[in-house]
């Protein structure tokens, strides 16, 4: 009788367990029931320093050793593109300037660096007829007239600069032709970060432009050795941002003839209070086909405006939950990514703030709703004496969930001085994306803490050896440029996808890519302008797993086209061309015997 009853309770334990599973099973998410993206546990990729060998060895200046006014706090990025169109992501390095060379008339100059497809860097700058001088900040890359070379605008204080790409390896200073050099106002404008963006989906690229402060050179504030300084933890310090005024952002419409007009006002755009710009994106963030702007300020509110679909936006700062953080707080906001880093078919939004301020992620919930999670996600701590700029959702252990970068720098220098904990280079991170519920500081095992550190400030992403895994270039203030290649991101599988539209903008910027595996569906987005002051590889680049072909990728352009393309194998770059084809990218040489594979009926 005890052996009959133990063999029922054997039964029905197995009967619970089964049913328990099955339950376990319906409530997992539709992406956890099918093949995982990883089998298995390897080693996690490192990251490489070879910014001496790949030869960056310019210093970026801005200021002199100490910061004496806030035009010498804030510092550069830079962009990533293919100004050459030889399938490598070259390098544009935004330079600033400081007062002692200035006044001995030797201002550094910006740089372009040509990728030689072999780990090296050339600088091409004055053969490419660039370098202007000045205090700038950022840039941004795009092809605003659709002839198939991506352009370039860079901002600063003083006039802003467009340079058309000539396609012959040479660029022309179009700026006042263009009539993108920014305001005209009584005190020098100071622009700060840029993006391209179709948000009239006619096609063509137009351009938001973020300004700072209301500084006047002639009389800047008071320095750190004069009376009545500004002050942080008791040190004197270069007066910060909210000692001056904001300055309204900029819209500009393109005129589809190689200029511009200013549509700030004409959109809804005019504020009453005006904010301190940092970075700015265009992205669609609620699926509709249209591209919203969200804009990040320093010691304010964020901006966030919903595209009406008219030409014209609606301010959804605070009803969406952008402007502040979960606790009502505004914050010194520096640096913004947008990616879907939990799967669930909305973008989200991070953005990198100031000293003991805290980062912020924000989880797209629809309908242009956003939620504060970065408790739950265990990001509440991290870095929080420490002052982030440059920051990038992106895979960079390819294991189908977008990881996250942060950037650090403190902002004074004098502070350390007094209080040496106050360190004025400080690390970069590398946070891993587990499942979509939390981040992992994952920062020693990639290598970053064996690397020294620096006050960063821009950083920029591309895959700059075509080898399927993004690297990763950090600016930092008063010093050389830190590129580190990525090493072993491609041990799991990949694809890369360049667009080129046809009847949407010739860059595809606005480009919805929408890759299923089974029931999985992941989106991304061709996007020109993120970080701080940065751009990044236009490519997009998609995690894989251990998984060997995508089901399906269905690219949805600005212009309302939808192409889709079935089972699409893995690690290999593609040209994805409106209404056209998914082809081998012609401009990487690897695998052309692959065919091309036929677009589907969207329908």
């Amino acid at each position: 009788m005890q052996t009959g009853n133990k063999r029922l309770s054997i039964i029905w334990g197995c009967m619970l367990a089964a049913i328990a599973f099955i339950t376990l099973q319906a409530r997992m998410p539709a992406n956890s029931q099918e093949k995982a993206f990883d089998s298995g546990a390897i080693p996690l990729p490192t990251f490489t320093d070879i910014t001496r060998q790949a030869g960056l060895t310019m210093k970026i200046i801005c200021g002199d050793e100490a910061s004496d006014y806030l035009t010498e706090v804030n510092g550069e990025g830079a962009c990533f593109f293919d100004y050459n169109q030889d399938g490598y992501q070259d390098i544009y390095l935004v330079n600033g300037s400081s007062r002692k060379l200035e006044a001995a008339g030797t201002p550094p100059h910006d740089y372009l660096l040509r990728n030689n497809g072999d780990g090296t860097f050339t600088n091409v700058t004055r053969q490419a007829h660039l370098g202007a001088s000045g205090w700038h900040s950022g840039c941004a890359v795009g092809d605003y007239d659709n002839d198939g070379h991506p352009d370039l605008y860079v901002t600063g204080l003083g006039p802003n600069k467009l340079y058309r790409n000539n396609g012959d390896g040479t660029f022309t200073d179009v700026t006042d032709k263009a009539g993108v050099a920014g305001p005209k106002w009584d005190i020098p404008k100071w622009s700060m970060g840029a993006a391209f963006g179709d948000y009239d989906n006619d096609g063509y690229l137009d351009l938001y432009v973020t300004n700072f402060v209301k500084m006047d050179p002639l009389h800047p504030g008071p320095r750190p050795n004069e009376p009545h300084p500004c002050i942080f933890k008791t040190v004197p310090i270069a007066c910060p941002p909210d000692v001056y005024e904001g300055e309204q952002a900029t819209l500009y419409h393109n005129n589809h003839d190689g200029t511009f007009t200013d549509v700030t006002q004409k959109a809804g755009l005019i504020r009453k209070e005006t904010g301190r710009g940092f970075g700015v994106v265009f992205s669609d963030f609620d699926n509709r086909g249209l591209q919203d702007i969200y804009q990040v300020n320093d010691v304010g509110p964020n901006f966030f405006y919903i595209n009406n679909g008219d030409g014209t936006f609606k301010d959804a700062s605070f009803d969406s939950g952008l402007a502040v953080d979960g606790s009502g707080n505004n914050h010194g906001t520096m640096g913004v990514t947008v990616g879907d880093y939990n799967n669930d078919g909305l973008l989200d939004v991070f953005v990198a703030n100031w000293i003991r301020q805290g980062n912020t992620l924000y989880a797209n919930r629809g309908g242009h709703v956003f939620e504060d999670t970065t408790e739950a996600a265990g990001l509440s701590h991290l870095g929080y004496d420490y002052c982030a700029w440059g920051t990038k959702f992106f895979d960079f252990d390819n294991d189908g969930w977008l990881d996250l970068w942060i950037t650090f720098g403190h902002t004074n220098e004098q502070v350390e001085k007094v209080y040496p904990e106050e360190s004025f280079a400080e690390p970069n991170y590398m946070l891993r994306n587990i499942q979509g519920k939390r981040f992992e500081d994952v920062s020693d095992a990639a290598g970053l803490r064996k690397l020294p550190k620096y006050s960063g400030r821009g950083a920029a992403f591309a895959d700059i050896d075509n080898d399927g895994d993004i690297d990763v270039l950090v600016i930092n203030k008063n010093n050389v440029p830190l590129l580190l290649r990525n090493d072993g991101g491609n041990r799991k599988n990949w694809l890369m996808i360049r667009t080129e539209g046809v009847k949407s903008n010739r860059s595809g910027i606005g480009a919805r890519i929408t890759v299923t595996t089974g029931s999985a569906r992941r989106i991304f987005e061709v996007r020109s302008s993120e970080s701080f002051l940065s751009g990044n590889d236009l490519r997009v680049h998609v995690g894989m797993g251990d998984l060997r072909q995508a089901d399906q990728v269905e690219i949805r352009w600005s212009s309302g086209q939808i192409d889709r393309y079935r089972n699409v194998p893995v690690n290999n770059f593609y040209l994805a061309r409106e209404g056209n084809w998914l082809e081998p990218d012609p401009l990487i040489h690897r695998n052309p015997s692959m065919p091309a594979l036929e677009r589907q009926n969207p329908h």
